[in-house]
């Protein structure tokens, strides 16, 4: 799946959830919150506690970032991917990573 068919999925999934009149500053504090869970998850697994069911409730919560970060996006209407393009563009020029 592209970023722009992730983007598409969300905004047909929302439009069929009581999540859609949520406001933007409220989906700005649902992705803060998933990323203090993946922060969470990082700190007891670099704390030498590893096992499966951590590192699968950490790629669940990457995952819910996603779907935050991607929820916000189509509220104002951004296209991540040219967003990211621009972003890649811009490391490739500072740092000379990859192929031009």
């Amino acid at each position: 799946m592209t970023i722009k068919q992730a983007q598409q999925w969300v905004h047909e999934a929302w439009k069929k959830s009581p999540k859609q009149g949520i406001s933007e500053r409220d989906e700005l504090l649902f992705l803060l919150e998933e990323i203090g869970e993946v922060a969470r998850a990082i700190r007891i697994l670099n704390g030498n506690k590893p096992g499966a069911k951590l590192e699968d409730e950490l790629e669940k919560e990457f995952g819910d970032i996603l779907l935050s970060l991607l929820t916000l996006a189509n509220r104002y209407s951004i296209d991540l991917e040219k967003g990211f393009a621009k972003t890649k563009a811009s490391v490739e020029a500072r740092y000379v990573v990859g192929p031009k």
